[in-house]
């Protein structure tokens, strides 16, 4: 169209013809073809936009590189470390490859130098790499965000995973801490020239140049400190913080420490090896833990490029030193997170979980785009893909030791085992259970059919179940003599049936956040109305004659209720039972509601401290029949035989919240057996003879009398009266 325009288009463009019809529709006149193509021409001959650049305050610019960039003040010695590494790589590839024939003071080795003095507040790095001229000095440092190595790596000649710096602001971190900076520099080509330079400047947005002779190969940076940094002129912050950021840096660091040069990178980054020894791990883990002593359970070396080039080494320590969780509410992950060997952030948990704070190693990732200070990362998808891979080849790891050597991970599993299982609920919490099938993979319990401390994975409970079976039981009990005397085993144990043993109480939340695993469904035997997929494996029931029909459950249930009142929300009969009168269940395990009692101490009139129970009977058991029995002759008995079965059956699912308030009644108990023994029945209300030769002997007898039809058991409401010895004697 604007090509158009230019050569005198046979008819204007529509969107300018219908502008100036319009315009000339409003003066009452037609637009006739010239002034139309004359309109076409102003349009496009108005003048071109003209090009401005941003301008900024330098100062004021140095102040927010300075000030706003970094959290720490010790961040400055990991920058200037990492550009003097820069530096020394840079002149080792040109040397390797061949670019560089000559340099000067070849005797020289490639290293870096740290030294401070307290007395004039200065500190001083020194490295030997390749220096700079007096163009590269006015375009490195005199270029806020000009990175040198950036343009480095660019130029496609050098191994980019070796550099660390790139974005050109690292420098103006020493304006941090100091009035004035000092750099003292020689290029290492003698091709360009000889001489020496010295930049100086106090941040105030000018800097100086001047050559200077004597300069050694490389660069030597002098930073005079303000008054509120003088600790960084002391060398054991120093030392501190260069062991910190750069330990693994490739060239040797020294320090000047009595007057003798001591080095402080002696570890080696071992991650970035292909593969290492055992006494090689055993140092470095050491090292990673700062003791001097002690050796990792598991060691475990991780490198990948995809999705992410990820160099890595991470540490199981002994589980015989496992952390306690009595005091850690918020532990410190024990994995930092490198970049290109240099340390990013100490504690690692955007990559690590929490639950996972108990291994120590390194994670070195170079693809991560670190945000400009570099002391967190700027993509939270890279990070979460990050995390997801480190986290799914450690459980991957641990899945295959444990199929290696079951014993030895047996004795880690026990050590480990609450952490484990609270991965599961919290990756459940944080990422929907990503994890969930790795970790559940790691948990083992012990089991009914197998002797004690003897356990085993899911996958080998399900391998070993009965064909047809669906269900993975498991049963939530403080110890294995409670669950194998428990009667909600009974049916289980009569049919070999295999139950998972769960004893610790987060087992209760996991299989409730898991729900199933690999098709299978958890199931709780202690449960209300479950299928227990009875079906699958019949028993010959015994026949009683004395068992209920229906008519006389529903009379014992009606009874039973008049005593227990709100206690039970339901009594029915149930077939589950074996050896025992009674069980109680509710919509959430006994368990579960002995947990939630607990949570909720002191909030009763919510409603939620007390949940209603179902209790359920054998209607073929002995106590049962013999109960329905003696409901009407003997309430008084009836009456605290279901307030003592009740409790029985709490007991049992360990929901009694305190055993001594059973004490009255069992008092109670004894007081009634010693007095049938003494030949009193409780039916008549007196003394019988227990022989019809001799009389009983005189003896002080109770006056109950018959019960009362209404308000309970009159045995529990009054003490028996006390009678003469004469009165006992007629």
């Amino acid at each position: 169209a604007v090509a158009a325009a230019r050569v005198g288009p046979s008819r204007p463009l529509p969107g300018l013809r219908g502008l100036t019809s319009a315009a000339a529709s409003r003066h009452g006149t037609a637009p006739s073809r010239p002034s139309t193509l004359a309109a076409q021409r102003r349009w496009f001959s108005a003048p071109a936009p003209e090009q401005y650049e941003f301008k900024a305050e330098t100062k004021k610019l140095l102040d927010i590189v300075a000030k706003s960039l970094y959290t720490d003040k010790e961040v400055f010695i990991r920058e200037l470390i990492s550009n003097a590494s820069d530096a020394c790589e840079k002149l080792r590839f040109l040397q390797g490859s061949s670019q560089l024939q000559d340099i000067h003071d070849e005797d020289i080795p490639l290293q870096v130098k740290l030294s401070v003095s307290e007395d004039e507040r200065q500190f001083t790095i020194q490295d030997t790499g390749v220096g700079m001229t007096r163009e590269e000095l006015i375009s490195h440092l005199g270029t806020i965000a000009k990175s040198g190595s950036l343009d480095y790596v660019n130029s496609g000649d050098t191994d980019a995973s070796k550099i660390i710096g790139q974005f050109g602001v690292g420098f103006y971190s020493t304006f941090v801490v100091a009035d004035k900076v000092e750099v003292f520099t020689k290029t290492c080509d003698p091709e360009k020239g000889s001489q020496g330079y010295l930049w100086s400047s106090d941040g105030s947005g000018s800097y100086t140049i001047a050559e200077l002779d004597d300069v050694p190969r490389g660069t030597r940076i002098v930073l005079t400190l303000k008054d509120d940094a003088t600790e960084f002129a002391k060398l054991a912050t120093i030392k501190k913080a260069a062991e910190k950021f750069s330990s693994f840096i490739d060239f040797p660091i020294f320090i000047k420490e009595d007057g003798e040069d001591k080095a402080v990178n002696k570890q080696e980054a071992l991650w970035m090896k292909t593969s290492a020894t055992e006494e090689e791990h055993t140092q470095f883990f050491r090292f990673l833990s700062s003791t001097s002593y002690g050796k990792p359970y598991y060691s475990l070396m991780y490198q990948t490029d995809a999705p992410l080039s990820i160099k890595s080494c991470f540490y199981f320590p002994d589980p015989d030193n496992a952390p306690s969780r009595m005091f850690a509410r918020d532990p410190e992950v024990g994995i930092s997170l490198h970049s290109r060997r240099v340390m990013v952030k100490k504690n690692a948990d955007g990559v690590v979980p929490k639950w996972l704070h108990w291994m120590k190693g390194i994670v070195d990732c170079e693809d991560m785009p670190m945000n400009i200070s570099r002391e967190s990362m700027q993509d939270s998808r890279l990070m979460e893909k990050l995390s997801m891979a480190v986290v799914r080849r450690v459980l991957r790891f641990l899945d295959k030791e444990a199929k290696k050597d079951p014993e030895k991970y047996g004795k880690f599993f026990k050590g480990y085992s609450y952490y484990l299982k609270a991965g599961i609920i919290e990756d459940k919490e944080a990422n929907n259970g990503r994890h969930k099938d790795d970790i559940m993979k790691l948990l083992r319990w012990e089991t009914s059919k197998k002797s004690k401390g003897e356990v085993i994975s899911l996958e080998e409970y399900i391998s070993t179940a009965k064909d047809g079976q669906k269900n993975i039981y498991y049963f939530c009990c403080p110890d294995r003599s409670t669950a194998m005397s428990s009667p909600y085993m009974e049916q289980f144990i009569q049919r070999d049936r295999n139950v998972l043993l769960l004893y610790e109480e987060i087992d209760e939340y996991v299989v409730n956040t898991i729900e199933g695993f690999k098709g299978w469904t958890m199931v709780s035997v202690d449960s209300a109305d479950k299928d227990f997929e009875l079906d699958l494996d019949p028993v010959e029931e015994q026949k009683s004659e004395n068992e209920l029909n229906v008519d006389q459950q529903k009379e014992l249930s009606s009874f039973i209720k008049s005593v227990l009142k709100e206690r039970v929300q339901e009594v029915k009969y149930s077939s589950r039972l074996v050896s025992s009168p009674a069980i109680v269940t509710s919509i959430i395990s006994p368990h579960m509601r002995k947990m939630m009692k607990n949570m909720m101490a002191g909030k009763e009139d919510t409603g939620f401290g007390s949940i209603p129970m179902t209790l359920e009977l054998s209607a073929k058991h002995h106590i049962v029949t013999t109960l329905h029995a003696i409901r009407e002759s003997n309430e008084p008995v009836a009456r605290i035989a279901v307030e003592q079965m009740f409790d029985n059956a709490c007991i049992a699912a360990g929901t009694l919240d305190d055993p001594r308030i059973l004490l009255a009644r069992l008092g109670k108990v004894l007081e009634m057996f010693v007095y049938q023994g003494a030949g009193f029945d409780y039916a008549k209300g007196e003394y019988v003879s227990t022989t019809g030769d001799s009389p009983p002997k005189p003896l002080d007898a109770p006056e109950t009398g018959k019960a009362k039809a209404e308000g309970g058991s009159k045995f529990e409401e009054e003490k028996p009266v006390v009678k003469k010895a004469e009165e006992a004697k007629a």
